[in-house]
């Protein structure tokens, strides 16, 4: 059985106009932008970063029904950094029933920096949110995603001594409880490969998609695939999109 799956930070459903550069403004909203691309290559899960949600409205759901997939879940981890009012949070939507599903947050430092005017940026909550699947004949899949800490804006090296602590935090709670297991997310780590980064993840035997092409327009390669269980069949990243991050579409055998 073949799955189709895609990785996309949508930015709180915030586009850039097609004539501004790719440093931006990301204001305009336009989650119809984002739901006309998924219609397009009609993936059967879904992870999503930085989506919106407040007491009246969850745009993960609003994405899933556009998109006819059933089932959908949506752990906010802080508030929005991009518009007011809003909890940020992140989504798996997928065309197969949801058994389990549960949501860890990371430890956070509370990095601190000085913002481009003056402000004081403390970094967000993160976390890991995991689904398990039951697909094909009996087959259990468990689909991970997260969000990490924007480590750049922070002026931070991840992968110095003093944050291995950190970096085993991350690897820990995004380890895999199946034997068959997919998590994509946006790890804001600029490199083809984790290894690197989270060398205990890949002591769970868990291998990687390595992507040759960046997945911000700013030439950054932020988001990432891992899978275990799995036959690795082709990724691509989908550029033609005025998002801050690009969609990355996988296939899968099962």
């Amino acid at each position: 059985m073949i799955i189709k799956t895609l990785q996309w930070n949508i930015g709180g459903g915030k586009i850039r106009s097609a004539d501004a550069p790719v440093e931006g403004p990301y204001d305009v909203d336009d989650v119809a932008h984002i739901v006309e691309l998924l219609k397009k290559h009609n993936p059967d899960i879904i992870t999503l970063q930085e989506t919106h949600a407040d007491n009246k409205i969850v745009q993960a759901e609003i994405i899933a029904k556009e998109i006819g997939l059933p089932y959908s879940t949506n752990d906010v981890y802080d508030k929005s950094h991009i518009e007011e009012g809003q909890g940020l949070g992140q989504a798996i939507i997928s065309r197969f029933p949801i058994s389990e599903h549960n949501f860890k947050l990371f430890f956070n430092p509370h990095f601190e920096v000085a913002g481009p005017d003056g402000s004081k940026w403390i970094s967000h909550d993160k976390g890991v949110s995991k689904c398990l699947f039951e697909i094909g004949m009996n087959t259990k899949v468990q689909i991970a995603t997260l969000h990490l800490i924007p480590f750049r804006k922070f002026e931070i090296d991840p992968l110095e001594e003093k944050f291995r602590n950190l970096r085993d935090n991350i690897a820990e709670l995004s380890s895999p409880s199946s034997n068959t297991f997919l998590l994509q997310g946006d790890f804001n780590f600029d490199d083809s490969s984790l290894k690197s980064f989270l060398p205990a993840l890949f002591e769970k035997g868990v291998s990687e998609v390595l992507l040759d092409d960046p997945t911000t327009p700013k030439g950054r390669k932020y988001d990432h695939v891992v899978y275990g269980g799995l036959k690795h069949i082709r990724s691509e990243v989908l550029s033609d999109v005025l998002t801050d991050h690009f969609p990355v579409l996988s296939e899968f055998e099962i």
